[in-house]
């Protein structure tokens, strides 16, 4: 299983359509964003099979660290959008 990253996967609001689609297609889809889980749409959070949140997008420290963790638990990442 491919494993893909997708970074502020909520914005645009119409950007969960890709998660889904390659979610349906056999896709391990993972995000990385700065608002709460909580406060994603239910279509977003159907189509992902795990939510990082970081507190700042621009801190390019934390969106390090958020896509390693994701490497370790989930394993190589095929491709960072």
């Amino acid at each position: 299983m491919k494993n893909i990253i997708f970074i502020s996967p909520n914005f645009p609001s119409n950007y969960w359509h890709f998660c889904h689609e390659l979610k349906a297609n056999g896709m391990n889809v993972l995000g990385i964003g700065d608002q709460p889980y909580e406060e994603l749409s239910d279509g977003l959070k159907d189509s992902l099979n795990e939510y990082y949140k970081v507190t700042d997008l621009e801190n390019y420290e934390e969106k390090y660290r958020a896509v390693a963790f994701l490497a370790f638990k989930h394993g190589r990442i095929d491709w960072l959008e």
